[in-house]
């Protein structure tokens, strides 16, 4: 222990006298720090939110849409297509037992909302309570749609009030004021009490029963993000029965199977389904979002995997700088290997001094890399806009580890040219 410590107070003495040489040696390591965490911190929080998103969203998800490139299949022929209408998804229900949720949707676009002589556009959604089982990343204030205003096409709904936007460049805020048709309607619902109030949608009254608050976008545990931007909620009966949904428009039906091992089998029975219940299953499309939830994952898992290897990269280079530094200044100390040779230091003690030393500049590149890291991972990326991902304790220490263990396995070679140098050999030396 002892050794050791004369050796660190060497190597720092060392350091010291050649600040600029020094700086340059760790500089390689610390950039590979700054990877390193960046790339890990990406890999732990896209796991984390897969985690949460399997919890909150489900991944063995399905999507009946609408095929309207069917409908025009033909030169000659226009075939009006099918539409799913809320008794179908009824009997898609019965017929395939042991779905975890099937939720249909309907919407209609650029509504009229009033209160108080207050007009705001708005745009209708119409769900079941089926809705609640996936995706609900909200505090619900109120109560949620039930099935009892399903069944008798009660006219209530539920608001969507908007979360604060998430940290973006000038160009993503000018294209999100750009298409933000319903920002009047967003401001209503957050500054105004509307629970238990009435309200007219296009000229019908609605009884608001329950307010949906967004959670904060850094809270959400999405890796497919949800595409679909809820404003108004009603029962999608009663968007039918007073024609918000046309008799020609067909319901989108979002369901989960509950389980990737039943994935399979489920998609199957729907597509059966589909072929009997409308002759033609061509006529829908079955949108696999388990298979793009997937893609995004490897995706992004990818990309974090090229980042590391960067970082390691940085690390070898700054490793190889550190190995080149410390042959010069073991060729550069001969006289003073051989002096302490002569003295009686062994070849250990001389191998242990300057693996010391290479290691202090791994540990000093380690440290100065990590706090960069940490830097450019929260507080620069918020500030330029970028997606911040959470920095775990652990990855700080272990980038440092890494860091001095590059420098150690880097050292060695030097150290053991040090060690070998005889010591009448190095006295004679100039």
């Amino acid at each position: 222990m002892r050794a050791i410590l004369n050796a660190a107070r060497t190597g720092f003495a060392e350091i010291w006298a050649h600040k600029t040489r020094s700086v340059l040696s760790f500089l390689a390591i610390a950039a590979g720090s700054v990877v390193f965490i960046d790339a890990f911190s990406a890999i732990f929080h896209t796991y984390e939110r897969l985690q949460k998103q399997k919890e909150v969203s489900g991944i063995a998800r399905l999507k009946i849409v609408q095929n309207r490139a069917q409908s025009f299949a033909s030169p000659d022929d226009y075939t009006p297509p099918p539409v799913m209408t809320y008794e179908d998804v009824l009997a898609l229900r019965e017929r395939v037992p042991g779905l975890h949720m099937v939720s249909p949707e309907g919407s209609d676009w650029r509504n009229v909302l009033e209160y108080e002589g207050r007009r705001v556009v708005t745009a209708l959604t119409g769900v079941t309570p089926e809705w609640t089982k996936r995706d609900f990343v909200y505090t619900l204030k109120g109560r949620f749609i039930d099935w009892h205003d399903v069944e008798n096409k009660l006219r209530v709904c539920v608001l969507v009030q908007k979360a604060p936007p998430p940290p973006s460049n000038s160009y993503e805020k000018m294209n999100r004021n750009r298409w933000n048709i319903s920002g009047s309607f967003d401001t209503m619902v957050a500054h105004t009490d509307l629970l238990g109030k009435d309200v007219l949608i296009d000229n019908l009254s609605f009884t608001v029963i329950g307010i949906l608050e967004e959670l904060p976008y850094s809270r959400r545990p999405y890796i497919v993000g949800q595409t679909t931007d809820y404003k108004v909620l009603a029962p999608v009966t009663t968007m039918a029965h007073y024609e918000f949904i046309g008799p020609m428009q067909s319901l989108d039906v979002n369901i989960d199977t509950g389980d990737e091992k039943t994935f399979d089998d489920a998609m199957r029975k729907v597509n059966n389904f589909l072929k009997v219940r409308f002759g033609d299953g061509e006529f829908f499309l079955l949108e696999n979002r388990l298979e793009m939830i997937r893609d995004t994952i490897g995706k992004e898992i990818k990309a974090a995997l090229v980042t590391i290897s960067l970082g390691m990269l940085a690390f070898i280079a700054g490793g190889i700088g550190i190995m080149n530094v410390t042959l010069a200044t073991v060729f550069a100390r001969t006289r003073e290997i051989g002096v302490r040779r002569a003295i009686g230091a062994s070849r250990s003690d001389i191998m242990l001094q300057f693996v010391v030393e290479a290691v202090m500049l791994g540990l000093i590149g380690g440290v100065l890399g990590s706090a960069l890291g940490y830097l450019w991972g929260v507080p620069l990326k918020v500030i330029l806009g970028m997606s911040a991902n959470p920095i775990k304790a652990w990855m700080p220490m272990v980038s440092v580890l890494i860091a001095a263990l590059t420098a150690f396995v880097f050292a060695i070679y030097p150290a053991w040219v040090a060690a070998g140098l005889k010591p009448a050999d190095a006295l004679r030396a100039e």
